[in-house]
């Protein structure tokens, strides 16, 4: 591990000691809210999961990583670029950000598939009961981790989310 990881890693380790949120089970029948994490190659995904949370009566709210520097958000999309993290550490500093992760979602939904630290940041520390996501081979961070082989594509990925959110703590499955 690079002493870069390592000291992002330890401010992440000593800010998830502070953290106190309250773990709960929701499924599509018990959510009211949803984060959703994604990056900007994933809009489709994005917005198939969206409709679907938003068909089943939850309020979903979306945060977009641009992993480019030099990214241009679309107007109507809220997020943040590498730009907007810390110079070295990678650890985001875009106020959206810092919103999103204290908002006390029922379900974090990540579509990223934790593939860069800014967007492992903000999955360890979000507010939310109930995070469901894939790791792969990263720290998990999920209270529902998805497994896979190996790296979903993200239209994979929501569809597997969308399963498991339908049918987790159901007493009757249709």
């Amino acid at each position: 591990m690079s002493l870069k990881s390592k000291l992002a890693n330890r401010i992440l380790n000593s800010k998830l000691k502070a953290l106190s949120r309250n773990k709960k089970v929701f499924n599509l029948d018990s959510a009211q809210t949803a984060g959703i994490l994604w990056e900007i190659e994933q809009e489709d995904s994005f917005l198939q999961i969206v409709g679907d949370l938003r068909s089943s009566g939850v309020k979903a709210t979306g945060l977009c990583y641009f992993p480019q520097k030099k990214a241009v958000i679309p107007e109507g999309i809220d997020g943040f670029t590498r730009k907007q993290t810390s110079w070295w550490l990678e650890i985001p500093k875009a106020k959206v950000a810092e919103d999103f992760m204290q908002q006390k979602f029922d379900v974090f939904i990540d579509l990223t598939g934790q593939k860069s630290f800014p967007v492992v940041f903000i999955t360890a520390l979000s507010n939310a009961a109930f995070k469901i996501g894939y790791a792969g081979d990263a720290v998990n961070y999920f209270d529902w981790n998805i497994e896979f082989a190996e790296q979903p594509e993200a239209s994979q990925l929501a569809e597997q989310i969308l399963y498991y959110l339908k049918r987790i703590n159901k007493t009757i499955l249709e």
